[in-house]
């Protein structure tokens, strides 16, 4: 039982250091990435017979097998041979169990031979690998599985659209890497990752999923936390509209559109409390302008019934002549001052980071007093000055 307990405290000891974000594989699979091996055109009747009988160890061990077919590489590196001994040695550390290894013998095979047949077999397999670390699988030490794969298949996925970018899955590699960003909340990483599948592979099937992942980022991204994140929504927002544009037959097409509608009413509702605010402090011109950006924006919803009544309500209160735009008369400064101070506290307090009090809270300052210049009457008030200037104050 002691035993067992000391296992557990140095997994737990491993688990919060910074070191351990991952099983390290032996070192014979985490050497730098080889260079790419020159491929004689044909197999000699040694490396035949030498291939043949590293076969022959499958039926019998695995490891031993793994063994022989390491030894027929490093024999006959040049062989076409040893592109299909790099591919089973990475397929019996599948079969053992050993994503890792598995995936770093795959890796192998792309980077030290790309001409190999089996190539996006390999990249294949190793896009399932990651995936299953993405799923949850968890990664392993002293065969006890203890910590998240999440940063194992970023790993994973960035390296694959490193070795591999033109494959036919490098596209899924790319999509994949902005979801293990999104598990780790990296809103920002999680949207570039996805906008690389547009950037790089815009024909791919996944090109519409990627564009609508942005959006949905975005949207949850302004949804979320203390203060709603107004630049967010109106990001979500547009990236949701040109999705429908670019892609109108995806099967998320409807998903889309009702998102468009409930963040469409968001904004709507954020610029009634901008409408609003001016209309409390009776600057109906500023009022009317956002009023009518709610009709424009969204003519069918709630808002934009309010905002057309209080329009027409202003203007039979105040006449045309108050929502008329143009300069701002002379009298207003102060009020105007203040106004602007206001609202760029309601803007600020709008931001993703503001951690200060809530917009309903704020209150303006008081206006500093505004009082005409004293002018000057005497000629003593506009004497040169002194050709000596004073002793500086000491400090």
């Amino acid at each position: 039982m002691s035993f067992r307990f000391l296992l557990i405290s140095l997994a737990a000891l491993l688990a919060i250091s910074p070191l351990a974000t991952a099983q390290s594989p032996d070192s014979t699979e985490t050497a730098p990435p080889p260079k790419r091996q020159q491929v004689n055109s044909d197999v000699t009747p040694e490396e035949r017979a030498d291939f043949e009988a590293a076969s022959a160890q499958d039926a019998d061990s695995t490891s031993t097998a793994l063994a022989a077919y390491r030894r027929f590489i490093k024999d006959h590196p040049a062989s076409p041979l040893a592109m299909q001994a790099q591919f089973r040695i990475a397929e019996l550390y599948e079969n053992l169990g050993d994503s890792t290894k598995a995936f770093n013998a795959y890796q192998k095979l792309v980077t030290q031979y790309p001409d190999t047949p089996d190539f996006e077999r390999a990249v294949n397999r190793q896009v399932v690998i990651a995936n299953e670390y993405l799923a949850g699988k968890k990664v392993k030490f002293l065969g006890m599985a203890f910590l998240s794969g999440t940063d194992r298949a970023e790993e994973m996925f960035a390296s694959i659209i490193q070795n591999a970018p033109y494959s036919k899955n490098a596209p899924i590699a790319q999509f994949n890497l902005g979801l293990t960003y999104e598990r780790q909340n990296r809103v920002q990483d999680a949207a570039k990752a996805y906008q690389g599948v547009l950037d790089r592979y815009p024909s791919s099937s996944i090109a519409d999923d990627a564009m609508y992942q942005i959006g949905y980022i975005y949207m949850r991204l302004g949804q979320s936390g203390k203060t709603q994140d107004l630049s967010a929504l109106i990001t979500a927002k547009n990236t949701f509209e040109d999705f429908l544009l670019q892609y109108p037959s995806s099967e998320k097409a409807a998903q889309a559109k009702d998102n468009v509608t409930s963040l469409g009413t968001k904004e709507s509702g954020d610029l009634m409390d901008i409408a609003k605010f001016y209309d409390r402090f009776k600057n109906y011109r500023a009022a009317a302008i956002y009023y009518n950006d709610v009709i424009r924006r969204s003519p069918d919803s709630k808002e934009a019934i309010v905002a057309r009544d209080r329009v027409q309500e202003i203007r039979s209160e105040a006449g045309d002549e108050a929502l008329r735009t143009g300069p701002e008369q002379t009298q207003t400064g102060e009020t105007a001052a203040l106004r602007r101070r206001l609202q760029a506290q309601v803007e600020t307090s709008s931001l993703a980071d503001f951690n200060g009090p809530p917009r309903k809270d704020i209150v303006a300052d008081e206006l500093p007093v505004v009082s005409s210049p004293k002018l000057r009457t005497d000629s003593r008030d506009v004497a040169p000055m002194p050709a000596v200037e004073p002793a500086l104050p000491n400090p």
